[in-house]
Formats: C-alpha cells, sequence, structure tokens
C-alpha cells in the first residue's frame, strides 16, 4: 500500500515542463529498510494509439534538449495534458517495492496509480542538497530516506560488478553500457544521484513483473564486447585519467569502441552494462516514444484489453528505433569529425600552432594526422621537439598515423627515445588503450653480473609484435627502452627474431611462457632465489609491505608472474553503520578483515595476506 499522505517528490531542472516521474520513500520504523514508491506520468492515457500525436512521437522518437531550445516529442500542448504537476490530478503508472538494508528489492507491485493534486512537490537539484542540510524542512525525512535508499541501491550495483560513476566535482558520470558521458552543471548534487538509482531500480522491477507476467514489451538488452575489461580495472584507470584531460578523453573514446550499444527487443537477453537479468526504459514516456510504447502495453495488460501490438509489430518498432538510434550516433560522430577538420584547417591557416596549449595541439594533431602531412603541423612537430614539448599523447597519435607520416614519426621517436625514456611504458600503455583487442604487453626479463654492476635485459611483447631486446645498468631502465623498442617495431610494422637473452652465452629461440595475468614470467635463472635475509632485513621488508599492504600484494603477484590476487567483499549491518569482509584468495592463501569501509576491509585482508606470504619465506621457517 502506498502512504498518500507523504509528498512524491518531482526532482528536475526548476524551469523543466516534461515531468515524467514523482517517487516517495520511507524509512520502516526498525531500520531494516524503506517503502519505495515511484508513479509515472500516465501518458499512454493522453496519447491514443494512432492519433496525431502518436504519429508526432514516434517521428521525433525522443524530445530534443538543445541549447537555446527544446523540442517536446510529443509537441507542448500533448505533453502539458499527460506531465505530473503540482496542480492537477493525473493517472500514473505505479511501481510499489520495499528495499532492505543489504540492498534487496522485494514485493514489487506494478499497477496503475492515481496522484492527487497537491501531492507532487516540485524541486530542483539545488534544493536537494539544501533540503538535506536543514533537518527542520518538511521535505527533509523524505529526502533523507530518498539518498539513503540510493546509496544502497548503488553500492549493491557495484558489489555486483557495474561500472557505476558519479564525478560530481568534474562532471562525468557513467552510462547504462559502461561509458562515460558529461553530467550537465546545474544537476550536478545529490539529487542526481537519488533520481538515477531510483529510476533505475523501476526500470528493473517493471521489467522483471513483464518477465513474470509474460508481457512483451520494449525490453533494453545490452551484451558486452568480449574485449572489456573488469570494472574494477576500469574505475582505477578512471581515477588516473581524471587528472589529465587529453588521456580522459583518450579514456572515453577507447570505452565507445570496447562496449556495444544497447538495443530494444521484445525478448528478454539481459543487460551486461548494468549487470541485470531484465531491464526496460518506463521511466520517461513523456521523452522517449520507447518508454510510451512499453507503457501502452502494460496499461493494455492491467485492463485486461486487448494487446496494442502484436509480437512481431513490436519486433518492428524496436528494430527501427534501434536503426535509427545508430544512425543519429554515426551522424553526430560525423559531425565532429568534420568540425575537427574544420578547426584545424582555419587555427593551420592562420599560422597558430606554436600558441596552442598541449590539449588543443593534441586535437588538431589528432585531426591532421587523419591525412597525409601538412607542411605547417610537421614543422610545428619539430619545433616543439626542440623545445621539449612533445607528450606521450602525441608520441601515440603518431604511432597510429599512417605511413607517409614515417619521416618525421621517426624523428620524433628517436629524440623522445633518448630524450624521455620513461615515457616508452606510457605510450605503450596508451596505445593499448586504443585496442583494446590486444592482450596486455608480454615482458621478458633476465639480468647477470655482480650485485655492485648488475645488467638487465629487457622485451616486450604485444600480439604477434615482438620488439628487440634491451640492456641497461638497471631493470627498469631496460623495460624502458624495450617499451620503445616494441614502439618502434609497431611503427615500422615489424617482428624482431624470438631469440633468448642476450645475457646467456648462446642466445637460442624461447617458447613463449605466459601466466594468468598475461605478463610473461620471467626465465628461471632471473627470478629470486630462496630469501636469504637475516631477521632485521626480514623485519625492515614486512615494514615496507604494511605501509601499503593492497599495493604490495598486487606487486608480488605482477613480479613473480602468479595469478593476480581475487578479492571479495560483502556488506552486513544497518546502511547507516555497515560492516565490510573482505576475503582475499592468493596462490594457496585466504586471508580476511573486517572495516567500517570496503577499502578498509581490503586493507585489513591484505595486511594479513602479507604476513601470511612473509612467515612462510621468513629465515625462521626456511632454516628449518
Amino acid at each position: 500500500m502506498s502512504n498518500s499522505g507523504v509528498p512524491l517528490l518531482m526532482v528536475d531542472r526548476s524551469e523543466a515542463l516534461d515531468r515524467d516521474d514523482a517517487f516517495a520513500v520511507t524509512e520502516l520504523a526498525d531500520g531494516s529498510g524503506w517503502k519505495l514508491e515511484v508513479h509515472i506520468a500516465g501518458v499512454a492515457d493522453v496519447v491514443a494509439l494512432g492519433s496525431d500525436a502518436d504519429a508526432t512521437a514516434f517521428l521525433r522518437r525522443e524530445s530534443k534538449y538543445l541549447s537555446r531550445r527544446t523540442v517536446p516529442m510529443l509537441g507542448r500542448d500533448t505533453e502539458q495534458a499527460a506531465t505530473l504537476t503540482e496542480t492537477a490530478e493525473r493517472s500514473t503508472l505505479r511501481v510499489l517495492a520495499d528495499l532492505s538494508a543489504d540492498g534487496v528489492v522485494s514485493g514489487v507491485s506494478v499497477d496503475r496509480g492515481r496522484v492527487p493534486a497537491g501531492r507532487c512537490v516540485a524541486v530542483d537539484h539545488a534544493q536537494i542538497t539544501e533540503i538535506l542540510g536543514s533537518v527542520d524542512d518538511p521535505l527533509h525525512e523524505g529526502v533523507r530516506a530518498a539518498n539513503d535508499a540510493a546509496q544502497v541501491l548503488l553500492q549493491g550495483r557495484r558489489r555486483s560488478g557495474v561500472f557505476a560513476l558519479y564525478d560530481l566535482a568534474h562532471g562525468w558520470g557513467s552510462t547504462e553500457e559502461g561509458g562515460i558521458a558529461p553530467i550537465p552543471l546545474d544537476v550536478r548534487t545529490v539529487g542526481y544521484v537519488i533520481v538515477q538509482e531510483l529510476m533505475i531500480a523501476a526500470n528493473e522491477a517493471i521489467a522483471m513483473w513483464c518477465v513474470q507476467e509474460d508481457l512483451p514489451v520494449l525490453f533494453r538488452n545490452h551484451r558486452s564486447a568480449v574485449t572489456a575489461g573488469s570494472t574494477e580495472d576500469l574505475a582505477a584507470e578512471v581515477a588516473v585519467a581524471m587528472t589529465d584531460p587529453v588521456l580522459f578523453e583518450k579514456l572515453r573514446s577507447r570505452l565507445q569502441s570496447s562496449y556495444r550499444a544497447a538495443t530494444y527487443a521484445p525478448t528478454v537477453h539481459g543487460h551486461h552494462g548494468l549487470r541485470l537479468a531484465a531491464y526496460t526504459h518506463a521511466t520517461s514516456p513523456l521523452r522517449r516514444v520507447s518508454d510510451l510504447i512499453t507503457q501502452r502495453v502494460i496499461f493494455a495488460h492491467l485492463d485486461s484489453a486487448p494487446a496494442p501490438y502484436t509480437t512481431e509489430q513490436l519486433g518492428n518498432l524496436a528494430a527501427d528505433i534501434n536503426r535509427r538510434i545508430a544512425a543519429d550516433r554515426e551522424e553526430k560522430a560525423a559531425h565532429f569529425k568534420a568540425r575537427d577538420r574544420k578547426v584545424t584547417a582555419q587555427v593551420v591557416a592562420a599560422g597558430e600552432l606554436e600558441g596552442l596549449d598541449s590539449k588543443r595541439w593534441a586535437k588538431v594533431l589528432t585531426a591532421a594526422t587523419a591525412r597525409d602531412p601538412i607542411g605547417e603541423v610537421v614543422s610545428e612537430l619539430r619545433r616543439r621537439v626542440q623545445t621539449d614539448d612533445v607528450t606521450v599523447t602525441a608520441i601515440v597519435t603518431l604511432l597510429e598515423a599512417g605511413e607517409n607520416w614515417a619521416p618525421i614519426r621517426r624523428e620524433v621517436f628517436d629524440w623522445a627515445s633518448r630524450a624521455h625514456p620513461e615515457f616508452g611504458p606510457s605510450v605503450v600503455s596508451m596505445w593499448l588503450q586504443a585496442h583494446p583487442d590486444l592482450r596486455r604487453p608480454e615482458i621478458d626479463g633476465d639480468h647477470r653480473g655482480p650485485s655492485h654492476t648488475p645488467v638487465f635485459a629487457a622485451r616486450f611483447r604485444v600480439g604477434q609484435v615482438c620488439g628487440p631486446w634491451a640492456t641497461a645498468g638497471s631493470k627498469k631502465r631496460a623495460e624502458q627502452d624495450a617499451a620503445w623498442g616494441l614502439t618502434k617495431a609497431v611503427a615500422a610494422g615489424e617482428s624482431h627474431p624470438e631469440v633468448g637473452s642476450p645475457l646467456r652465452d648462446d642466445p637460442q629461440p624461447v617458447p613463449p611462457s605466459t601466466t594468468h595475468a598475461g605478463v610473461r614470467a620471467r626465465p628461471a635463472s632471473a627470478r629470486s632465489g630462496p630469501m636469504d635475509l637475516d631477521s632485521g632485513q626480514a623485519s625492515r621488508r614486512r615494514e615496507r609491505a604494511q605501509k601499503n599492504p593492497i599495493a604490495w600484494v598486487i606487486s608480488h603477484a605482477e613480479h613473480h608472474g602468479h595469478p593476480s590476487p581475487q578479492w571479495a567483499v560483502r556488506m552486513e549491518g544497518a546502511a547507516h553503520a555497515p560492516v565490510f569482509t573482505c576475503e582475499v584468495r592468493y596462490l594457496d592463501h585466504t586471508a580476511t578483515g573486517s572495516g567500517t569501509t570496503k577499502n578498509l576491509a581490503r586493507t585489513t585482508a591484505a595486511a594479513d595476506l602479507v604476513d601470511s606470504l612473509l612467515d612462510e619465506t621468513s629465515p625462521a621457517r626456511s632454516h628449518r
């Protein structure tokens, strides 16, 4: 049962005229969870099948939000007759559900609803923040409950493996397909998170209800590309890329290429990006025709009326919507490419290349390398070499350029490999971001000589390309030079012979050895032997490891070519006072840790694992 005395919040821009949804969240008296109530504007009651408004909606497909105006999908008059409002009664599609403190949604019901005049309250995103901070505000309890419930829903999605990003400071959020999109400046508050999480939950609840009712609607299906990486790795990449605008744009571009587009269909195939068994779009029938079609089917089912569409007709509608969305994406991509080419031509013609900052220069260089070399761009590259103003991004852009860029590419690469050997690994890493179909680089390593004058050798491999061996007086420099060797091999389209280490007396071809992590294991002769540390050295090593046990464990796996540690975190306790427990498995070791945050639990578990690993190789144990 809904609580008709609780205000329904319509969170949107203050000037919004198309309010699709309203919600109320009530915390249970015993603190064990919340009651969720979501109302969606009953647009299907206003827009009859086959009417002029229906034809307009299908023609436009969705509302268009332009910089200076909005083009409503239904037309302004029809939109105003259907939108939720504070002053008029409206029919709705109502979703009721229970949410437990550990994020489990149950007791879902989907039925017709009716919202009386005066129950809906319009608030904008900035007001949500103000209401949360004012305990005397009459809406405070409802907003606080909604925020708490949204955070529980968000944490539950992340635990299931979803890449869920809300960076309100920088203005970026994750899409349902696993990409990254900008969050408009005027909605960057916790209000945005509340609405997103509650509407995702409502759409999932409706989809699962339709599955249980054996009701074909326009389900939203998404399948991952085979090359998509783990969400945990992606979250770490995003955290690093946020500090570098150019790298961040590269990452966004990579995600767009590695994640497939979600599509509509009258059959269920699951949603990989959201890690859901079933999903649909039903919460925006004023703004998306897919939601209107789905609502029309649900209302007919609830009213025991004939189905408005056959399954075949739903399939045709879905195919047409999918085709038009794909065409729009292609048109948008072509527009931006043409704009970049135009800007490049204007900048080159005006002779303004020297004054460009690194971000603008990167865009110009990217556009320029899509065709044959331009004299002014090549001259600017040489100038930036002379002033030591060449970035990793520019180097990767040249690596992707066509064969006609080979002469200037060799000049830049030869200079950079001497002046900036430290760029080598970063160049390989950034290049691989644009090629998600390739595995991580495999690294061969070797070393010889006494401890005071050692010689290290390293070699990189990626896919079918094998770089040359590089030698140096330190392991780090050898790997940097080896990364440059691979970069030059990729640029030249060649692969070096797979011979053994040059530090061996008689180098011979060596078979590739692999590990679970995809990093080539060191030859046995190059691995560390049994630890021969006295107790003082062992104590210092343990102290260093415990300063950052998570990083130490991960580094241990990488260094020794072992499979990566596997982490599992679960949450217990009330939402306002959770207790996280982490279990980490690595080799034949298992360790657990608990804490009030997920990171603290992981750190505690890693610290226990560090002790277990070091105890196994301690001097006392090795001498038994």
